[in-house]
């Protein structure tokens, strides 16, 4: 390869990540941004000022220390901290390169996870991130700054091609494993991901334990046609050309029953996003249901 060649590869590489931070952008703007605020909890508290105890409020907030000097009882006031180490997982095997319509579901996926990264960022969160397929492919330990943001984004336009490898399928357990390597406190976790093999393993259950995590599920319309329609193309999880059967997979409401049965005990938001529908109306969708399973849980 020359030199040309490689500037010129280096060039359209800029080109694609600045396109997928603008649309991530405009995707974060305004009110959408400040859904991702208030519906994703912080790490924790931090002591902000002691003020006037008032009558009817909990003892356990009583400030002795300022009591006892003052005369009268003082209450310590708390506020949350607002800067959270974010993990966006996206699922890049090959039944995510599959879709029908004017995006497949990885195109989706990439957009949604770079929305997801660019509010973190702006946020002033940490952001790292997984891709996998059945072993982990790419990821990066939380960080801060524009230069994360970058990595992140070209990680996923690496991961746009399609597949060139036999076949290697969905495994989020290699999700849950990189979790506990990082050996950090709370992380906010989005695992972005078709779900069509039903792949969500019990390591959910202990992950949630110590992790606030979200299961965002992508589909195609078109998988879940009540009658079947044969087209030429890739199957779902597998290598080479052949017929595909348009609406082969389950019905989406069992999925979605399905997803909802893992998760609800553990009390993990779920939100599926459509090929055919517009990202950040869905989004918005997500953070609103998000916010409320928080103010319940309080």
């Amino acid at each position: 390869m020359t030199a040309s060649e490689v500037q010129g590869g280096v060039t359209d590489l800029l080109r694609r990540v600045q396109s997928l931070e603008l649309v991530a952008r405009q995707n974060a703007a305004g009110w959408l941004m400040g859904d991702y605020l208030t519906a994703i909890r912080g790490q924790g508290m931090v002591f902000h000022e002691s003020r006037k105890y008032v009558l009817g409020e909990p003892a356990r907030h009583i400030d002795w220390n300022v009591t006892a000097r003052l005369g009268e009882p003082y209450v310590k006031v708390h506020l949350e901290e607002r800067r959270r180490d974010v993990i966006v997982a996206l699922d890049v095997s090959p039944s995510m390169h599959t879709g029908f319509g004017e995006r497949n579901k990885l195109e989706l996926a990439v957009e949604l996870a770079a929305t997801l990264g660019v509010a973190a960022q702006r946020a002033g969160d940490r952001l790292g991130h997984f891709l996998f397929a059945d072993r982990l492919l790419d990821e990066a330990r939380p960080r801060s700054g524009r230069a994360q943001l970058f990595r992140f984004l070209r990680a996923l336009l690496d991961h746009c091609t399609p597949w060139q490898r036999p076949v290697e399928v969905s495994d989020p357990r290699v999700v849950f494993h990189a979790l506990e390597s990082l050996r950090r406190g709370r992380c906010v976790v989005f695992l972005i991901s078709d779900f069509i093999d039903h792949d969500i393993p019990d390591d959910l259950k202990y992950a949630r334990a110590r992790h606030d995590i979200s299961l965002l599920h992508i589909y195609d319309p078109l998988e879940h046609l009540e009658a079947p329609v044969v087209l030429r193309g890739r199957a779902a999880e597998g290598s080479g050309q052949g017929p595909v059967a348009l609406g082969e997979s389950e019905n989406l409401e069992a999925m979605r029953a399905f997803l909802r049965r893992h998760a609800a005990p553990y009390g993990v938001a779920v939100e599926s996003f459509s090929t055919e529908e517009p990202l950040v109306g869905a989004l918005a969708k997500f953070f609103h249901r998000k916010r409320r399973q928080l103010a319940l849980g309080s």
